[in-house]
């Protein structure tokens, strides 16, 4: 049987890019593809795994915030966002 994949199959970079945000974007092109699920798995397994794509995210998503923090907005978004932190910090058992 001939392999009737497209060349882009299983390439992390085409078929799973991220976005400006570092948030995986999947391709329009990609959705009506018969190899999508095998596609996806294999791109999956070359980027080291979801647990690896998990971590990942995780600490884009944290630097994020952390940035977002340093810059210290004011008026009522620095207000809503200094609530949110004194917040999140009471929730795990921090100082208010």
């Amino acid at each position: 049987m001939v392999d009737e994949r497209p060349s882009c199959f299983g390439i992390p970079e085409y078929c799973m890019p991220r976005d400006e945000n570092r948030i995986i974007q999947p391709q329009e092109n990609c959705r009506f593809c018969d190899h999508l699920r095998e596609c996806l798995q294999t791109a999956i397994a070359a980027s080291g795994g979801v647990e690896k794509l998990k971590a990942d995210s995780r600490s884009e998503s944290e630097k994020s915030f952390e940035s977002e923090k340093s810059e210290d907005p004011g008026g009522i978004v620095g207000a809503i966002l200094r609530w949110s932190e004194r917040k999140r910090n009471a929730q795990k058992g921090g100082t208010k």
